[in-house]
């Protein structure tokens, strides 16, 4: 059985990707917290404009019972996935926290699959209005989770707003391109895993 990915194509609000509360930071003080997700994001934009795509991808987080084999490849994975990001949507610029999340479509990269996140389902969302160097305006979502009392990146979401004429179209050409480079080989034995990236086309 072929390498499953998960994907999903829905209509729902950006805010329940924004809306979700931790608790987490009650371990540690706010402006740790803050400090440290900011540094976390400075770095994942400063390697996606550098085109360092596996630096970017090491940013997220990877369940611990991975071998070393099978992080790697996700880690491969995951970065295949920011550059396509980065080819389709342009680099961000003109960052704004989003204080009111608006209806968009988008998608969404993460590492490990849906059981395991159902088990973490903590985490901190940074919401960004940004304008894409090749799709304008749009949005930026940007979740953390500490599962290993250490904060990683745990999905990113790109999307464009609802309203543009033909977002949801692009959107899904997008993912397309997505799921064409997560093919496996013809050559490959397939294998019985399921796929641990998780696509997600959402309005």
């Amino acid at each position: 059985m072929k390498k499953c990915v998960l994907i999903i194509i829905c209509c729902i609000f950006l805010s329940v990707l924004c809306t979700r509360a931790s608790g987490q930071e009650s371990f540690e003080s706010q402006d740790n917290v803050e400090a440290q997700l900011q540094s976390l994001s400075i770095e994942f934009f400063k390697h996606m404009a550098s085109s360092e795509y596996s630096d970017a991808s090491v940013l997220f987080h990877y369940p611990q019972e991975y071998t070393s084999e099978k992080r790697s490849e996700q880690i491969l994975d995951v970065s295949k996935l920011l550059k396509i990001f980065t080819d389709e949507f342009g680099l961000p610029t003109s960052f704004k926290v989003n204080e009111t999340p608006a209806l968009c479509y988008n998608v969404t990269v993460c590492g490990g699959d849906v059981q395991y996140w159902q088990k973490h389902p903590s985490y901190i969302p940074i919401p960004l209005e940004v304008v894409f160097s090749k799709e304008n305006d749009g949005y930026v979502v940007i979740l953390f989770s500490n599962i290993l009392n250490r904060w990683e990146i745990r999905a990113v979401a790109y999307g464009l707003p609802a309203q543009r004429p033909g977002a949801k179209e692009r959107v899904v050409e997008i993912m397309t391109k997505m799921l064409i480079t997560l093919q496996p080989k013809a050559n490959k034995p397939s294998t019985n895993e399921k796929y641990p990236i998780v696509l997600a086309s959402n309005k």
